[in-house]
């Protein structure tokens, strides 16, 4: 049900409602009233839709660097370079000034744009991978004090990730990671002093301050095609690292291999300091690069339980809807609501 059709239809009529409140200032007054009654048409779609589902949309736009708190973190040029930006960078890099050539370099790598035609939404934020292994690109929204959730909340049903991406690449190349960064049950010994870090432990890479383990989801996807990607606490392969440079877990987690969340939480070592008592999720993130050279990932909406009460959050340029799009949208919404009542007959 969190992927129908229906929530769609209902999720992009409100997408285009948002795009008209936001693009209202920039447009002439003769377009201005077109605009307006196009917004107008949107909410009447999108409230006679919701009233006769029962399901209320609330998509929220990401179209620049901070939108709904997502930034860049651990993003690195082609040469290895940590980049740091002043606006664009989530925590920064012990003993690396922030700067605004960072942020510069930043948008570079990671970009809001059009996109390859034929997404559900419009638009997309473009992560580079670079052209070496030593490159990387991450995006990603934090919460290192309360987290998202907790982490127990992936083993069950209430999870789940839909996300839809475009790898570009002519043959081979890598593809774009969703992640989930974890404070595991052991937090607060692993960031503080303790036998293997005995002045304690302070990250060494920007956004890495915000967990202690990450999950990692590599999807299989055909290059130069949008795909849609749905995980939960069963679908979905995961592997797992820990924060780079902290030696207080013994067991490297990334010789283990990729396994569903199900099967992480039965493993003797890392279930419990994943899943148990106060662990949290407290990133939520995409990234390409770092060993996974020459492709550029696209992502057009992430919806998640997680975030933004498990709605649509769109990633791209903003893009003011034409006046036919409200013509389009009022059939749309007819035709589905005609569908739902011969079915319910």
């Amino acid at each position: 049900m969190k992927n129908s059709m229906m929530k769609k239809v209902i999720a992009f009529a409100s997408f285009v409602l948002l795009m008209s409140v936001q693009s209202v200032s920039a447009v002439s007054s003769f377009f201005e009233g077109k605009v307006r009654a196009c917004f107008c048409a949107c909410a009447a779609i999108s409230l006679l839709v919701a009233g006769a589902t029962g399901v209320q949309a609330a998509p929220v736009a990401v179209v620049a660097f901070g939108d709904q708190g997502w930034r860049s973190d651990d993003t690195r040029t082609s040469t290895g370079v940590n980049l740091i930006g002043i606006t664009s960078t989530h925590a920064g890099k012990p003993g690396q000034v922030p700067t605004a050539a960072d942020d510069t370099l930043i948008a570079q790598q990671i970009q809001f744009v059009t996109g390859p035609a034929g997404s559900t939404y419009g638009g997309a934020v473009s992560i580079d991978g670079t052209a070496t292994s030593s490159g990387k690109s991450n995006y990603s929204v934090i919460s290192p004090v309360t987290g998202f959730g907790a982490a127990s909340g992936l083993l069950t049903p209430d999870f789940f990730v839909e996300y839809e991406m475009y790898k570009q690449h002519t043959s081979g190349g890598s593809t774009l990671a969703f992640k989930l960064g974890v404070q595991s049950s052991d937090w607060a010994a692993s960031q503080g002093v303790s036998l293997a870090n005995p002045a304690g432990f302070t990250a060494i890479r920007s956004g890495e301050s915000a967990w202690d383990f990450v999950l990692v989801h590599v999807p299989t996807v055909v290059n130069n095609v949008w795909t849609t990607i749905n995980l939960d606490h069963d679908t979905g392969m995961w592997s797992l690292f820990r924060q780079a440079g902290n030696a207080y877990f013994a067991t490297n987690p990334g010789t283990l291999g990729a396994m569903t969340l199900d099967a992480w939480a039965q493993d003797t070592t890392f279930g419990n300091l994943l899943f148990g008592q106060g662990s949290v999720v407290s990133s939520v993130q995409f990234g390409l690069g770092s060993g996974q050279p020459i492709a550029i990932g696209y992502v057009d909406y992430l919806q998640t339980n997680l975030l933004n009460g498990g709605d649509v959050i769109d990633f791209g340029v903003l893009i003011i809807p034409e006046p036919a799009s409200a013509s389009l949208l009022l059939v749309a919404g007819a035709a589905m609501l005609r569908r739902r009542r011969r079915t319910m007959a």
